[in-house]
């Protein structure tokens, strides 16, 4: 038996998420993922499944990329307020930069896929950010970020950072220092 091409997974997979920023998480399908692929459908049940599990393991792969990016030049050592700055521009930066895959997360979180394997997911979402964790705690423990459950500071911080790349990316303003600074100093007083 011949080994799997891997480009060959990756396009599948990039697939999906030029699928999603086109027309929704929703309207992808095994024809739209092999024709913008560029590959036969049955090529593509010899590396997933189904659609299920091609959606999984693209939520899994993009969300491995993101969490790489958002620790790049984090150190917990540096004030609080610096390192979540940092990750806020990274997450920014991410976003932008991967307006499709993030489209397609965002749609992955609100669909039913979130569901089948939550417990699994969640778990490995902890495991990656636990820099992000740490942080939050640290910061509690100094009393310089509010008691507030992680996930909760998470998904507030979250929301904060895709609602300005939409507003970026839909030119309602212009990326610039100015608009990094005021987003981030609201999120900040939100948290501390």
């Amino acid at each position: 038996m011949r080994p799997l091409d891997p480009d060959k997974r990756a396009k599948i997979l990039q697939s999906v998420y030029t699928l999603t920023g086109r027309q929704g998480l929703a309207s992808v399908n095994i024809a739209g993922i092999s024709k913008t692929a560029g590959i036969a459908a049955g090529t593509l049940y010899i590396y997933f499944k189904n659609k299920e599990e091609v959606v999984q393991l693209a939520y899994a792969a993009v969300e491995d990329r993101m969490a790489h990016a958002m620790y790049s030049n984090f150190d917990i050592n540096s004030p609080i307020r610096q390192s979540l700055k940092q990750i806020y521009i990274n997450m920014l930066n991410y976003r932008l930069n991967n307006y499709d895959e993030t489209i397609f997360i965002d749609q992955y979180q609100q669909s039913g896929y979130i569901q089948l394997n939550f417990d699994k997911q969640l778990a490995e979402y902890e495991k990656q950010n636990r820099p992000l964790y740490e942080l939050l705690a640290k910061g509690q423990h100094e009393g310089i970020i509010k008691e507030v459950d992680a996930i909760i500071l998470i998904s507030f911080f979250d929301g904060a950072v895709r609602s300005c790349a939409t507003g970026i990316i839909q030119k309602l303003f212009e990326l610039n220092q100015k608009v990094i600074d005021d987003s981030f100093d609201m999120v900040w007083r939100g948290m501390s």
